[in-house]
């Protein structure tokens, strides 16, 4: 044996490693790199190839020789440690956190798959009120559609109500005095983290942040309630300006609802806007409906599922909240690493696609990515425990996908196709890949919401029939 490994587990799921290697094995490989470099470069007095061990090891160092030997050696002798560790126990990549040269001392810190213990949430009862559209929803999705067809004309006028206003800048949310006084009670932090908390509260106050949008200026509908459209009327194209207000205390975001915010805005450009009737004419033009009336009733189909699909989301939520209330969970610190590189990565895409350069937006915030991250810290914590803990339910109730569930949902998906080479085409994406994947997570998601929704109802089946069903199930397979 040429490996000494000594393994222990930590508080925070993670193996740390430590693995002792023979000085016999160092020398041979040192030898083997020597013979490569035998072979790539020429040493005077000898043919290329030829050049004796210690020739190569007086002209190029023994610690150079050795460091080089061991950076190669470093990836086998990984694997070799934890060849009896299975690929599943093993959740994000493992680092190598220390290495002594002589005598070779490697240390390793391999993160472990997240440990998850719930509390007891088949006792948990709530009522799952159903779905309404109401006509007010189904008129505002229909002057949707008209505006999909108006008429845009560019105006040299100050804007006016019903405009379409192009516009850049920011708005953030003003700090409140009880806020600002209990900060300056705070003991004083360092430069480091002072900065780190100013760009963390900067990001968090940010509410609007665009390098050129359309908005079209309906005070119904932009910032409703609110003196946003008001304030910009009258403006002339090419004109800044400033304006604070307080969003209502009943205000539909609860987050900005009561707050006072700040807008910097510039007037890029007007535009006056002639919106079409709404008539049998505008449906035809929509799509295949040959009245005002099959749009409304295709509309409200529409509101209908989107509605139903918001409501399955928020209870599932609401199941993830009580989950966590009661939930035990120790996962390693790189799970939330990764969990933050997603969240930059998206932020990143989000930034782009409103027409941000990365570091211009980052410098616009006043902030560097590192600061990013840090802020990104609450939230990444948040959004992996509650992933964690809606992972073990899942297990824990026995919820599968199983083909007849995926091959159910595609025929649905592809019946819409009359054309049969198109359906057959659509079939096998649906069956492969980031298709089947697609369709995979929306059978998973319906099965999670009619269980948690068994639950709150009080009409789930009993653990313990979910487990007699299991073996069952493999003798039909």
């Amino acid at each position: 044996m040429t490996l000494t490994i000594h393994k222990e587990e930590d508080s925070q799921r993670q193996l740390l490693l430590t693995v002792e290697v023979e000085e016999a094995r160092v020398q041979k490989a040192m030898r083997q790199t020597a013979k490569k470099l035998a072979r790539e470069y020429n040493f005077p007095g000898f043919r290329r190839g030829k050049a004796p061990y210690r020739i190569i090891v007086n002209r190029v160092g023994e610690a150079a020789l050795r460091a080089d030997t061991v950076e190669e050696m470093v990836p086998d002798i990984f694997d070799e440690a934890i060849t009896d560790i299975k690929d599943e126990e093993i959740y994000g990549r493992p680092e190598l956190t220390n290495m002594e040269i002589e005598p070779l001392v490697l240390n390793f810190t391999i993160p472990l798959q997240p440990v998850v213990t719930l509390g007891d949430y088949r006792v948990l009862r709530q009522e799952v009120a159903p779905v309404e559209i109401s006509d007010k929803a189904i008129d505002e999705a229909l002057e949707r559609i008209r505006e999909k067809y108006q008429e845009l004309e560019e105006v040299e006028r100050p804007l006016a109500e019903g405009d379409m206003a192009t516009l850049s800048g920011t708005g953030k949310l003003v700090v409140a005095e009880e806020e600002a006084e209990a900060k300056e009670e705070e003991p004083e932090a360092t430069e480091e983290e002072s900065t780190t908390e100013d760009v963390a509260e900067e990001l968090d106050r940010l509410i609007f942040a665009e390098d050129r949008i359309d908005l079209p200026m309906d005070p119904n509908r932009i910032f409703a309630g609110t003196p946003f459209v008001e304030n910009l009327i009258g403006l002339t194209a090419g004109e800044e300006t400033t304006f604070n207000f307080t969003f209502p205390a009943d205000y539909e975001n609860e987050d900005l609802a009561g707050k006072e915010a700040t807008f910097t805005l510039t007037l890029l450009n007007v535009q006056s806007r002639s919106l079409p009737e709404l008539n049998d004419d505008l449906a035809k033009q929509e799509g295949e409906y040959e009245t005002l009336d099959e749009l409304r009733e295709a509309t409200y189909k529409n509101l209908q599922e989107a509605a139903t699909a918001r409501a399955k989301e928020e209870l599932i939520d609401e199941m993830t909240d009580k989950l966590l209330e009661e939930a035990t969970l120790v996962y390693p610190p790189a799970a939330v690493e990764m969990e933050i590189d997603q969240m930059v990565e998206n932020f990143k895409n989000q930034a782009q696609r409103a027409g941000w350069e990365w570091e211009d937006f980052l410098r616009l915030q006043g902030m560097d990515e590192a600061a990013m991250r840090a802020n990104f810290q609450e939230t990444a914590v948040d959004r992996l425990s509650r992933g964690l803990v809606m992972r073990e339910f899942i297990l824990n109730e026995k919820i599968e996908v199983n083909a007849e569930d995926v091959d159910a949902i595609i025929e649905t998906k592809i019946a819409r196709f009359e054309d049969e080479n198109l359906r057959n085409g659509m079939r096998d994406y649906y069956r492969t890949g980031y298709g089947f994947d697609t369709i995979s997570s929306e059978v998973l998601h319906d099965k999670v919401y009619d269980r948690v929704k068994a639950i709150f109802t009080g009409v789930a089946p009993e653990l313990s029939e979910l487990e007699d069903e299991e073996p069952a199930n493999d003798e039909e397979e």
